[in-house]
């Protein structure tokens, strides 16, 4: 296939449970975005949840889409982001599309979002491409330690970025996961390499990097556009140190665990080196009255990176997704 001048099929998915007011800004931005040149996009919301709680907000912008873009509601039931994932992804095979893109519904997406992620793609050899995530403008109504959390993640994710950039190109990553925050893959990664999300991992997290780690094990090309962004909007429960700290334990509970199970001795190594996150938490706690903006939530995910890994043994299992934020 000639990606320069084939017409391409593209699902746009984002995957909700009941947060009516992120949705909706979601949808907004989707009725900003241009629309690649040479492409037939769709935009399909998928609920996970047991009743169509979000699909009024769906059908109440049906219509509003550039250029004609339908905008598409499913409902899957069996709860768990993999089968929510893997629906719309049987969705778009379905629709005969050739690639599928996912974001948040936690994000709005630039203007040009869709058309530099194509671009991207078309110049690249890659089947699975990420890009940036930055985090969205203060809404005024956070409070003095919330302003600190959302500036500790704003660098965070900027930091993420400079990095990716000097390490990541379009024909490949470098090494950075490629996450469903910002993710583009054709089709066929369900339909020939028989790559899906793991719905065995039901609430833990961790199944779009396993999505990454397995397309990578495969052999096939992965790239990273680093033009094309997505903006989270980080609601005020989230901006707690306590919330960070629990994200950073989760993720790094599903994280090794998955290590131990495709590389123990690599995982162990890691386990025993813990004693070193311990002085680097020390350190990291000695620097936070200097660099307040960084420190605060480096302190927080490391304590949590602690507490993941080590209640390992005791059998703590993450279930990252099991509570819904945001509303």
């Amino acid at each position: 296939m000639d990606r320069r001048s084939t017409h391409l099929k593209i699902t746009v998915s984002t995957l909700t449970r009941q947060r009516p007011e992120m949705l909706s800004a979601l949808l907004e931005s989707w009725g900003e975005m241009g629309v690649p040149e040479n492409c037939s996009v769709q935009c399909l919301v998928v609920e996970n949840d047991s009743v169509p709680f979000s699909e009024d907000v769906v059908r109440a912008y049906e219509g509003t889409l550039p250029n004609g873009v339908p905008l598409l509601y499913a409902l899957e039931t069996e709860p768990g982001i993999p089968f929510g994932r893997n629906c719309a992804a049987r969705n778009a095979i379905a629709q005969k599309s050739d690639l599928l893109c996912f974001i948040d519904d936690d994000e709005t997406v630039a203007s040009d979002w869709l058309d530099n992620l194509v671009t991207g793609y078309r110049t690249s050899s890659a089947v699975l491409l990420g890009a940036p995530l930055r985090a969205a403008p203060p809404s005024g109504g956070e409070s003095a330690i919330q302003r600190l959390m959302l500036s500790n993640i704003k660098n965070r994710y900027l930091t993420k970025e400079r990095k990716a950039s000097k390490r990541a190109t379009l024909e490949d990553t470098g090494g950075v996961t490629i996450v469903t925050n910002n993710w583009l893959g054709e089709t066929r990664l369900f339909t020939d390499h028989n790559i899906w999300f793991d719905e065995t991992m039901r609430m833990t997290g961790g199944t779009d990097a396993k999505f990454y780690a397995e397309t990578v094990a495969a052999g096939l090309p992965v790239g990273w556009v680093d033009n094309a962004f997505v903006y989270e909007r980080i609601p005020p429960e989230r901006l707690s140190f306590w919330y960070q700290a629990a994200r950073g334990r989760d993720q790094s509970n599903t994280y090794m665990r998955r290590k131990l199970e495709q590389r123990p001795v690599n995982a162990v190594a890691q386990i025993a080196a813990a004693p070193l996150r311990i002085v680097a938490l020390a350190g990291l706690i000695i620097l936070l009255p200097f660099q307040p903006q960084k420190r605060f939530i480096d302190i927080a995910r490391t304590a949590g990176w602690l507490v993941g890994v080590l209640g390992i043994p005791f059998g703590y299992k993450s279930e990252l997704y099991k509570k819904v934020t945001g509303h």
